[in-house]
Order: C-alpha cells, then structure tokens, then sequence
C-alpha cells in the first residue's frame, strides 16, 4: 500500500506552489464574485461597453440608425436602455420601501436573523477542509497502486474534496429545511389554536412581495406566513433534505469506519505473516552465546506473546481511534448543519428585504444612499452616451432626420431618457386602465348622444402660497413615487403638484418657440 502522511501532503503542496496558489486565489475570487455577482456584471457591462472596435459603443456608432418622433436615436436609446434597468431597480427604493422591508420580515418572523457572516464561510471552509484531510487518509492507501505517488495523492485529494463538498452541501440543504420546517410548524400550531378557522384547511397562498405587503396587515398571522414561503400543496415540513442528510453522513461515517477496519487488518496480516521483522530489534540486542534449548523454547514463547499483546494493543487502540474519527465527522455535520438553520432566510423576498434594510439605520438613510446610486448610474450612463455621440458627429449621414438629431445630441442625456420612460409608463397605465362596463339597457346607454356632460370634478384644492413655492422649483426631474413621498412629507395635495409638474414639462418642451 502507498504510505501517505501529512508531511508528504505539504511537502506535495510546496513543490507545486504555483498550482496551489492559483487554486486557492480562484476560490476566493470565485467566492467573492458569488457574493457580489450583481455588481460584476455591472462593471463587466461597464467595461465591455468602452471596449474599442467591438464594444457596445462601437458598434453602434457604425451601425445604421433611425430617428423616432422625438428625436432620439435609435443607437441612443439601445445604449441607455442598458442603464435604465439598473438605475429603476434602484429609483423604486426609498424611505416607504425601507418600512416594507422590515413590515415583510416582521410578518414572516424572520426580522430577527441575518444572512451568514464571513466568520462562518470561513469556518465552514476550515471545516471541509478537515473532513478532506480525514478522507484522504482513508482513500489514498487504496487508490490504484499502478499510478505514480503524484498521481495518487491528487486522486485522493480530488475524490475527499469532492465527498467533503456533497457532505457540506446536504448539511446546508438540511439546516435550510429545519428553519423552513419551524415556520410552517408555527403558521400549522396557530391555525389548529385559531377557533374562526372553521372547516378551511391550511393551504398554500398566492405570494406576497415586498411593494404589496402592506396588503395582508388584516388577515391572520398564519395566513401571513404563508403567503411569503414556498410551500407543497398540505403545507407540511420537508423531511427529504433533512433524512437525506442523515443517510449520507451515516454511511460515510460507516464506511470510513470501515476502510480503517480493513486497513488495520491488512497490518495485522503482514505482521502474523512476517514475524521477524517485528521481532529484529529484540534478535538485534540478543546474547551472542547459544542458548539451551529448553530456554531458547521459553524466549520463543515470550516473543509470540509479546507480538500477541502487541497486535491486541494496537486493534484495541486503532478501533477506538477510528471511532472517534467517525464521531468527529458526525460532529462536523451537526455543526455545518447547526450553522445553516440559525442563519440564512427562508421567506421568498426575506433576503433581499433584509439586504436593503440591515446595511442602513434609518429609512432617510437609505434614501440618501440611493439618490447616490443613482447619481452614478447616470454619470456613466452619461459617459458611455456621450461617447457615442462624439463617435455618430464625425459619421456622415443622408438621413435629414438623423442629421438634425445628431446636431441636437447636447440637449440628450441619461436624465431626459429616463423622464421619457417614465412619461411612456405613465402613459400605459392610463390607457390600460379599464372603462367602467355599461350593463344593456341601463339608462346610461338609452341616453341620448347630445346630452351635456357633467362637469369634470375639480381636484383637491392647495394653499395658494405653497403651489407658488413649488413654482419656483423644477418637479420634471420627479417620479410619481418620488412626488408621493413628498406630498405625504409635507402635506401637499398629490393630485395638484402632479398637475404642476405637467404644465412643467409642457412649458419645457416649448421653451425656444
């Protein structure tokens, strides 16, 4: 059998340092993509944008382009469409968003956990990586004996690694399901102690989302519960993850266990079958005179009892260990499993509304970090557009319509394209809003075609001294929440100050006539 020891390992790890080094600094990186991922793909969006002859904005700065109605470019609006999705995914959060996200941990009964620190990824890591050293002792000695020691004890730390990853992976997955199995335990035990419940059976509900969870606040709490997890159609625990679990720790704990129990057997049978070499170190210090044969009898019988004991001691001392090694493994799992049930959340949007509401003490915090946020989106927006407009000015074009654009590319930026998206959003939703239906033979469908219609109702009134305040500032730049957010602030009538911000941009798109 191949010898191995942890001497050897290392010495393996120092002579292919630079393998081991580029192996560790991918993981990390790997790890540090994981968790930022949203980001990198920003910045890898960023990059691939500004890259020469095959970036974004340049390729579209060669291809054709057309002119719309308001005399945007077809190259502009590709190009800023790109930002307009981060820059909404932020522009929807605010101060009323940051109460939704605690009110939605608040009902789930998550409000209390956290998402897994970097102490634990590290101690899980330190964790695996011990179960694969306990591994690779126990597969390397019987890896194929045909292959070179190199290759062996790559094989053997490939396949522990790899044991050691499905282990970790089933221990996650089971302290997942044990948290997940305490709420819907909770949401079950209140709805058995609800005496209104009546004949309804617990069951799945539609799910509610971070923007819309204010609109549960009267049902019950199980209810509530409920409708933000994934749940099967009875709304019982998972058991699958958790007995899966246990079964493959079992029987890699068993058959650890094992391969260590023959492996000390295979010692034992070399040592009945070669004898002498065990006993030199006696024959070595032995007297140089012959003994008589009487007592050359009862030395021989001392050294057979003397190997006996010895092999017993050994089995006796290897069996214990190989115990303990096997209890340690069933520890390890308890605790990686411990750790992934205390962190970690099992609500639909319970993470997300945790990362928007722990990093931030206060609602206007938020707020503050946002409007930053968004102040950058813009300022690359505005980069990568700005670029593109230098690029399409030196192209010649016979299109008069694109001509004239090209020449009016300084009044375009990200902030007028956004003001334009917004305007369109607004516009679907009013035109998608359903007419009241007219019942047949109504009174309303007998009347006649010439009747007067009723005056229109006139729209909340506002104190003449703030409408003239608001005057004075610019409210295009303002989103319908970002004006309702401010109405509820001040006391302003939100139905007037969107009339001014109207009458606004309708001034703007005139200014110059």
């Amino acid at each position: 059998m191949q010898a191995f020891s942890f001497n050897e390992l290392m010495a393996l790890v120092v002579a292919n340092r630079l393998i081991s080094a580029g192996v560790m600094l991918a993981l990390v990186a790997a790890i540090l993509c994981v968790m930022h991922w949203k980001q990198v793909v920003y910045t890898a969006m960023r990059v691939w944008h500004g890259l020469p002859l095959i970036g974004t904005v340049a390729r579209l700065a060669r291809a054709s382009t057309i002119a719309d109605k308001r005399k945007w470019l077809l190259s502009e609006t590709t190009l800023c469409d790109a930002y307009y999705d981060y820059y909404q995914d932020v522009g929807e959060k605010n101060a009323e968003y940051y109460n939704k996200c605690e009110a939605y941990l608040d009902a789930i009964g998550e409000s209390d956990r956290r998402e897994r620190p970097l102490w634990v990824l590290v101690l899980t890591f330190l964790l695996i990586l011990f179960e694969a050293v306990g591994f690779a002792y126990v597969l390397v000695p019987f890896i194929n004996q045909n292959l070179s020691s190199n290759d062996q004890t790559y094989l053997g730390w490939m396949a522990a690694f790899l044991l050691s990853i499905i282990s970790a992976g089933f221990a996650e997955a089971a302290g997942r399901a044990i948290h997940h199995n305490a709420l819907v335990s909770k949401a079950r035990h209140w709805w058995e102690s609800d005496p209104e419940r009546g004949s309804n059976a617990l069951k799945q509900l539609p799910g509610i989302r971070i923007k819309d969870t204010y609109s549960d606040n009267g049902a019950k709490d199980y209810n509530r519960i409920l409708a933000r997890l994934n749940t099967n159609h009875t709304v019982t625990p998972k058991r699958g993850w958790i007995i899966g679990c246990a079964l493959v720790v079992l029987i890699m704990a068993s058959a650890a266990f094992g391969i260590r129990a023959y492996q000390l057997k295979s010692i034992e049978t070399e040592m009945v079958g070669n004898p002498d070499i065990f006993a030199q170190q006696v024959e070595g210090e032995a007297s140089p005179f012959e003994l008589p044969d009487d007592s050359a009898t009862l030395n021989q019988q001392a050294s057979d009892n003397t190997l006996t004991d010895k092999m017993d001691a050994i089995r006796s001392a290897s069996l214990i260990t190989f115990v303990v090694l096997s209890v340690i493994y069933i520890a390890i799992q308890a605790v990686s499993v411990w750790l992934a049930s205390i962190f970690g959340f099992a609500g639909v949007e319970s993470k997300k509304a945790w990362a928007y509401s722990h990093a931030f003490n206060n609602a206007d915090e938020l707020e503050r970090w946002m409007e930053n946020q968004r102040i950058r989106i813009s300022a690359h927006a505005d980069h990568k557009l700005r670029k593109l407009q230098m690029k399409l000015s030196r192209r010649p074009t016979t299109n008069p319509d694109v001509a004239v654009a090209i020449d009016a590319s300084q009044n375009r930026d990200f902030n007028a394209f956004v003001r334009l998206r917004q305007e369109d959003s607004h516009a679907r939703q009013v035109a998608t809003a359903s007419p009241a239906k007219v019942e047949p033979g109504s009174p309303a469908e007998a009347a006649p075609q010439d009747v007067v219609a009723a005056p229109r109702e006139a729209l909340p009134e506002m104190p003449a001294a703030a409408l003239d305040a608001l005057r004075k500032k610019d409210l295009t730049g303002y989103s319908d929440e970002q004006l309702r957010t401010i109405c509820q602030a001040k006391g302003f009538d939100l139905g007037a100050v969107l009339g001014l911000r109207d009458e606004q941009k309708l001034l703007k798109d005139f200014e110059g006539v």
